[in-house]
């Protein structure tokens, strides 16, 4: 069923390894850098959604800064 997704990716993997290994790298982190900065970026924004919705504050806004100018220990900027 997969056989096709399978025959592809080898002969990726076998493209990728045959390249000299600056350039592998390279490619890796043109492709891996964007991809995980996304993914944290979905995941800090799911889980900063999902803190508003839980919280007691209703009303409550996900904290993406304070709006007040202090930082966390309550002393002004």
């Amino acid at each position: 069923m997969l056989e096709w997704l399978v025959a592809w990716w080898d002969g990726v993997e076998l493209w990728l390894v045959q390249l000299p290994y600056p350039v592998q790298v390279i490619l890796v982190m043109a492709v891996l850098l964007p991809l995980s900065w996304g993914l944290a970026r979905v995941i800090d924004r799911g889980v900063d959604g999902l803190g508003a919705k839980l919280t007691r504050v209703r009303d409550a806004e996900p904290p993406v800064g304070r709006r007040d100018g202090e930082d966390r220990k309550g002393t002004a900027a």
